[in-house]
């Protein structure tokens, strides 16, 4: 048998880059689903794939019909989603083909925020009260019985689009105002116009990056998170392995693993974020896939040397998955984000980021004369930059000074980033 196989993947993009690059080294037969033929170079994958499909990653019937009349009709090994909002849809085209993957539910129940949280509560995972919302007035009522300040936030969207924090009322109206005309997210994609008001968490943030087997966890690790202050939930610092509450690590792992069994997620990798609150961890989500923002593809590999997309790569293919932690070291990512509106002009001091001898890599996606916004979802982040360390303290404390002496320049005025 041939140890080559043909492997298609769902619109790489973001985190599923790195789903491809991994499968396309270890020498397999890539083929890349698309919406379209400029996406290779629009997400960053271009010379990492053998072969273009066409389709409507939107449409199930789409998905699977360009795969039928495909040269590659019968001779996938494996269909892999690439991107978060086809996950679903990949999972049910995987199941009429008959090639592993995640359960169409599981995979409908982690897009889908209100689904999920339904099967928390179903299955006693602590997690956050809420209401599903179509309108101002339903969203008033809901806000009131759980008490404010409340969440606002979209039921099947990602890096954190429409994301609220609601003190009250007048607060309530303006956000609804801007969530109900938000009509498509990312590759066209419908946002559903049903909405979660949910309680307000209160606590630290982490996620467990996760590979399960039968349910139980082969491997486990917990980064914290840094957000940007509230009324937004910007993700501005990832420490891999968590620098704090490592007492409450086991805890943290455990809720994870539960909320996975709850939703059906038994086998494969997954990303789970959570808040670790006075009465004890609270879910926020769960993503059926490994972590974004470069903690797989970059943190992981740095702190423990582990590769968890080759390892998906493995699971889909339905080979032995084995994960190993080769070394104990640490990592963190941190992201530069604006203060204010205006016209960027450059960031002052990262240019000597690359000298740092701990800094692994540097990058600016904004570039001068972009108008820049005060972040308020993950598509307003301007730079980042990874830094390695003996311990997650140290990583942490020195992502922290390096930022610190960033400064955003704007045209005609400047501001130094907080």
């Amino acid at each position: 048998m041939s140890t080559i196989k043909t492997i298609a993947f769902v619109e790489p993009s973001f985190y599923g880059v790195s789903f491809a690059r991994v499968a396309y080294e270890q020498g397999h037969r890539v083929i890349s689903i698309v919406s379209s033929k400029d996406n290779p170079a629009k997400y960053g994958y271009e010379g990492i794939y053998h072969d273009l499909i066409v389709a409507d990653i939107r449409d199930e019937d789409s998905l699977y019909l360009a795969i039928a009349e495909s040269p590659y009709a019968g001779k996938l090994d494996a269909l892999i989603p690439a991107t978060d909002y086809a996950s679903h849809l990949t999972a049910k085209v995987a199941e009429r083909l008959g090639l592993r993957g995640v359960p169409y539910e599981a995979a409908l129940k982690s897009r889908n925020k209100d689904l999920a949280r339904q099967a928390y509560a179903e299955h006693g995972v602590p997690s956050a009260e809420f209401r599903k919302v179509k309108t101002y007035e339903e969203a008033v009522a809901a806000a009131e019985e759980i008490g404010y300040p409340v969440v606002l936030k979209p039921t099947n969207c990602a890096s954190s689009q429409n994301v609220y924090f609601i003190n009250d009322e007048s607060q309530l109206r303006k956000a609804m105002d801007v969530i109900v005309a938000f009509k498509v997210t990312y590759m066209d994609f419908k946002v559903r116009e049903e909405y979660l008001i949910e309680q307000y968490l209160q606590g630290p943030e982490f996620s467990v990056e996760l590979f399960v087997r039968s349910g139980e966890p082969l491997f486990a690790a917990v980064t914290e998170k840094l957000t940007t202050p509230l009324p937004y939930f910007v993700e501005t610092l990832h420490t891999l392995p968590s620098p704090s509450h490592t007492d409450r690590q086991e805890d943290i792992i455990r809720t994870a693993v539960d909320a996975l069994q709850a939703i059906g997620l038994t086998d494969g990798p997954s990303h789970v974020e959570l808040k670790l609150t006075p009465a004890g961890p609270r879910i926020i989500e769960v993503n059926g896939r490994p972590g974004g923002d470069n903690i797989s593809s970059d943190l992981l590999v740095l702190a423990f040397g582990v590769d968890i997309f080759e390892a998906t790569v493995h699971y889909y293919l339905d080979h032995p998955v084995a994960i190993e932690k080769k070394h104990l070291r640490a990592a963190s990512i941190a992201y530069v984000t604006a203060e204010r509106d205006g016209v960027f002009e450059r960031i002052e001091g990262f240019e000597l980021l690359p000298q740092h001898p701990s800094v692994i890599r540097a990058h600016i996606s904004a570039v001068p004369g972009d108008h820049v916004v005060q972040a308020k979802s993950s598509d307003d982040r301007l730079a980042y930059f990874i830094v390695a360390s003996d311990t997650p303290q140290e990583a942490k404390r020195l992502a922290l000074s390096l930022l610190e002496g960033l400064k955003v320049v704007y045209r005609n005025q400047e501001a130094e980033i907080a």
